[in-house]
């Protein structure tokens, strides 16, 4: 409402002899709001007249913006000689305007009028209102005196009734009582003269109620909704706050958050207002506004009414894995259950509408019958749909797996129910102080590990707290501090895995509400100390829940420590984090866990921080064959409006020098993004003896050593040259096997002998072309590489397995000399080892790795199998067969020569010497490439943990010599057998003799004619 005084209302038919004031209610002002006006009507005459039906003829103010509705008399004077006498009219009094000038018209008790020459204030009369000040006094020993002092001074107020006192131990409360508003000065000016009093008083604070107006709807609002809530005062006040009370809880400041906006700042003047983003349950309640000035504050409060749906909706089933497998018809309870509130809710499951039982929570249920003698669905699908007062809706689904027979299945081992296969088993937790669920994934028909989610009640607690922080609910410095505070206590003892996730959600919301909140320095300890707790517990999940687990615990430990607002700390060090901080310096030299960080940037603030035991979260993809370090250091700069510029980081990581020998060393950071290491950026570079990762950006970074190295220079090509040479060999000792074959096998054991020759030659050429063709990842489908990384994983199997073959029939022949093996049995058996061995390994990995969800059978980016680690990986299904049959066939080698030397040292000559000497040689050649010997080399490279120059020399060496293994065979195989080399020479000679012939012949004929 604002005041104005008219003074062009007048009636020129009268004579001057009393003073009527009108107060003037309603007045619609076009385009704006409604505002009164106060007019004054002059009377002569020695008495007062009756003028309310007057009132209807007099001129009002008449203009294009306002129209007066109502008029009502307020007040009447009466002018007798030099003497005015005033009254209020009933439910008036006195304003502040006439109190001020003339005190003791408005001083307890009220008289009923006022002399005194005041009929030209305006306004003369306020309507009257109910005003309540509750007020507290903190003093040591309450003064005898106080609550005299406490009445005299208040009842100087205008408008005042009464004032209650009720002492308490450190000081004493009161109330009092008004008709009438106040300015805010004069309850300030008590208070100054009660601290002059009494000077022991350590606080005293005085709330009205009455003078503050909260808008907000009367009726429920929708769930969901958006909403703005107002809050006005006549008087401008320093700063204004608002609070949400909810049943059995204390008043909670409300301010910025995620789901709620201040749309005036704290210096709001005479008005303030929130906007409320998504309403649910969590804005249902008591809302009170506050304006400030010193220690008097006036307030407003009302209730916000929600028409609430549940937040979360319960769906379960009894029994969980309904059994068909008895061909029995069985029923299942179906259970819809949530939080109970005063909400009437309409609740159906399946379309039926179905009654709540009489429990703390809402349970709703119903019985369904699954017709197991007829033909029954895999899964059995419930759905829940609760309905709010105002139509809202929301559904929630459940899918029951259904046990047919035949299905594998998963026992029950107490507490774990029956399950299907691939269907994970749930459980709630029952030890005493935990809250949550435990989970359990049925293999197959064997249990997996059992995942424990099950959380302390006091972390479920301070999850909360924080949720209600970041949504705008006690978004304060002090109730951030608490939550770190109990946080840190919280962990400091043992944690389950559900405790860590819930930790770490905690760290992920209150690092979202660091964005809108600032964060001091008070908390820094406290939330160090919290993140470096869940560091000393082992995380045992599936590998992808725990790859977002560390990303989003890194995440949002980063964006903490760059949000907090530092200004003297130089950070903190805990058993597994340490936080170093420089300020003003183009160059800041920090160490954290050894490991030596100079950020270059031209900002004003850097942080490092150090983290262990984290990294071995974080999944070395595209790295398999590396090792990480247990170090992860991750650097912020808080940049400022003037302070803007490149960012260079230098790490220099602890090495010893046998590491910097033995490995090759990789410089990386955590891409948050695609959840892998990454070295976009990043460099490592070694000056002297001074080495160390240089980096471009900022982020989270660590150093990986390689096994081997990355790149070995002309590794590729030398690859492709020989495996190029390889093939055109394998297909020339094809051709002239299948030319020569008639003149060569005469006997069983050159039968036995080039039947397996042929068959590794096979193998190994079909395995080198598909080697080729999985070298072009980029243009394969996924279907193709599959395709191809089996075919390559069979082949070379196969060409492994004849080796064996071959290496089994010279052993039987040398052992067994007098019982040479039939052609029928040999043919049977190396079928069985050549073919047969190789599919049934095959086979059995790629279902074994299909089925795993952790390590799959096949790499896409290389197109071969996988390495995760030591006897983890479909890798290993090569190895363990190659190292086996390469090792029998080293055996097989060395009784060959030991044979070979058993007659020079019989006779022990020296030409006999140089003749076993020259055999010996001769075996190793010729058996070194059809035994696979070669392939040793590839199991050193492998298990060699250094990258040192011996190995890279054998990796060299291994490279060479098996991509030239087709061309070694060849040499072996044909050119170094004599009864092969005579027969091609046979071939070529009668080749050329029969051209020769022929030119004879077509010669003579010719003469004839």
């Amino acid at each position: 409402m604002l005041p104005r005084r008219i003074n062009t209302i007048q009636e020129t038919s009268m004579l001057l002899c009393a003073i009527l004031f009108l107060y003037c209610q309603q007045i619609l002002h076009v385009g704006a709001t409604n505002e009164t006006y106060v007019a004054e009507v002059m009377i002569e005459g020695n008495a007062t007249l009756d003028v309310s039906s007057y009132l209807s003829g007099l001129q009002w103010l008449s203009t294009g913006d306002a129209t007066i509705m109502e008029a009502s008399i307020i007040a009447e004077c009466e002018i007798i000689g030099d003497e005015t006498t005033c009254w209020c009219e009933s439910n008036y009094i006195w304003s502040d305007v006439v109190c001020d000038y003339v005190n003791s018209c408005c001083i307890f008790p009220h008289p009923s009028k006022c002399v005194a020459n005041i009929s030209d204030y305006t306004p003369l009369c306020v309507p009257k209102v109910n005003v309540t000040l509750n007020g507290f006094i903190d003093i040591p020993t309450e003064p005898v005196d106080l609550r005299t002092v406490l009445t005299t001074q208040f009842s100087q107020m205008n408008g005042f009734n009464n004032i209650g006192v009720t002492s308490r131990s450190g000081g004493a409360d009161f109330t009092v009582n008004l008709s009438a508003t106040f300015k805010t000065s004069k309850v300030q000016g008590i208070l100054s003269a009660l601290r002059s009093k009494f000077s022991d008083i350590s606080n005293i604070n005085v709330t009205s109620i009455g003078l503050a107006n909260i808008e907000i709807p009367q009726k429920k609002v929708c769930y969901n909704s958006k909403l703005e809530i107002t809050c006005s005062t006549e008087e401008k006040m320093d700063t204004c706050m608002w609070q949400i009370s909810r049943a059995d809880q204390s008043p909670q400041v409300v301010g910025t958050g995620t789901e709620v906006d201040m749309l005036f700042p704290p210096s709001c003047g005479s008005f303030t207002a929130i906007g409320l983003k998504n309403i649910t349950w969590f804005w249902a309640g008591i809302y009170t506004c506050l304006f400030i000035n010193g220690s008097v504050f006036h307030t407003a409060s009302a209730e916000l009414q929600v028409a609430l749906l549940p937040e979360a909706i319960n769906l379960t089933s009894l029994p969980p894995n309904p059994d068909c497998s008895p061909k029995q018809d069985i029923q299942v309870t179906v259970m819809c259950a949530f939080s109970r509130s005063e909400e009437q809710y309409i609740v159906t499951i399946n379309d039926t509408v179905v009654m709540s039982g009489n429990s703390s929570i809402m349970n709703y249920s119903k019985v369904f019958t699954i017709k197991c003698m007829q033909e029954s669905p895999a899964f059995f699908i419930a759905v829940c749909n609760v309905t709010n007062s105002l139509g809202q809706s929301r559904t929630t689904g459940l899918k029951v797996p259904v046990i047919q027979p035949g299905d594998p299945i998963c026992d029950q081992v107490d507490p774990w129910p029956k399950t299907k296969s691939g269907v994970k088993a749930v459980i709630l937790c029952t030890e005493p102080g935990r809250v949550g669920t435990k989970e359990r994934t049925c293999n197959g028909n064997k249990w997996g590990d059992p995942i424990d989610l099950c959380v302390k009640e006091a972390l479920n607690q301070l999850s909360a707290a924080a949720g209600d922080f970041e949504k705008g609910v006690g978004a304060t410095p002090e109730v951030a501090n608490a939550i770190f505070d109990n946080l840190k206590n919280t962990t400091s003892c043992e944690n389950s895995y559900g405790d860590i996730s819930a930790t770490v959600s905690v760290f992920k919301t209150m690092s979202r509400a660091s964005s809108k909140i600032d964060l001091g320095e008070d908390l820094l300890p406290n939330f160090i100390d919290a993140a470096s707790n869940i560091l000393n517990t082992t995380w045992v999940s599936d590998e992808q829940s725990t790859t977002n687990l560390a990303t989003s615990y890194l995440s949002s430990v980063e964006d903490l420590v760059k949000n907090i607002k530092l200004n003297n700390s130089e950070g903190h060090n805990s058993s597994n984090i340490q936080l170093q901080v420089c300020r003003n310096t183009p160059s800041c030299n920090r160490t954290v866990f050894n490991i030596v960080v100079e950020l270059n940037s031209t900002s004003g603030e850097g942080k490092m921080l150090g983290l262990q035991n984290i990294s071995q979260y974080l999944p070395r993809n595209g790295f398999k064959d590396s090792e990480s370090l247990s170090l992860v250091v991750s650097a912020t700069v808080n940049t400022t409006v003037n302070t803007t510029g490149p960012v260079n980081i230098r790490l220099d990581f602890p090495l010893s020098d046998e590491d910097k020998s033995n490995y090759n060393y990789l410089c990386v950071f955590w891409n948050l993004t695609e959840k892998q290491w990454s070295q976009a950026g990043c460099n490592y570079t070694q000056t002297g003896n001074i080495s160390y990762c240089e980096c471009d950006h900022l982020t989270s970074f660590s150093m990986l050593l390689s096994k081997t190295p990355v790149d070995l220079p002309l590794m590729d090509q030398i690859t492709y040259i020989g495996l190029g040479i390889s093939i055109c060999s394998l297909i020339v000792f094809l051709l002239i096997e299948g030319l020569v074959w008639n003149a060569v096998v005469k006997t069983n054991l050159s039968h036995f002998r080039h039947t397996a020759m042929v068959n590794i030659a096979l193998c190994l050429l079909l395995a080198d072309c598909s080697f080729v063709a999985g070298s072009f990842q980029n243009i394969l489908t996924d279907t193709w590489c599959l395709l191809l990384v089996v075919a390559k994983h069979f082949f070379f199997l196969a060409m492994f397995f004849w080796m064996l073959c071959l290496s089994i029939m010279l052993l039987h022949q040398l052992i067994f000399v007098f019982h040479p093996l039939r052609k029928k049995v040999y043919m049977i058996l190396s079928m069985t080892i050549g073919y047969i061995c190789p599919t049934v390994t095959v086979g059995v990995t790629y279902t074994y790795y299909v089925k795993n969800t952790e390590v799959q059978y096949y790499n896409r980016t290389t197109c071969w199998l996988t390495y995760e680690s030591p006897l983890k990986g479909s890798i290993h299904a090569f190895l363990f067969p190659l190292g086996t049959i390469v090792f029998i066939n080293m055996f097989s080698m060395v009784v060959v020569i030991v044979t070979l030397l058993k007659p020079a040292a019989a006779e022990s000559n020296q030409k006999d010497d140089k003749e076993a000497a020259k055999s010996i040689i001769k075996v190793i050649i010729f058996l070194t490439p059809v035994f696979g010997v070669t392939w040793i080399l590839g199991l050193f490279v492998f298990l060699m943990d250094d990258n040192t120059s011996t190995k890279v020399l054998i990796h060299y060496a291994f490279t060479i010599v098996n991509s030239l293994q087709g061309f070694f065979i060849l040499l072996t195989g044909c050119f170094g057998e004599k009864r092969v080399r005579d027969e091609i020479l046979k071939l070529v000679i009668s080749g050329k003799s029969a051209k020769s012939e022929s030119k004879r012949n077509l010669t003579t004929s010719m003469a004839k004619n």
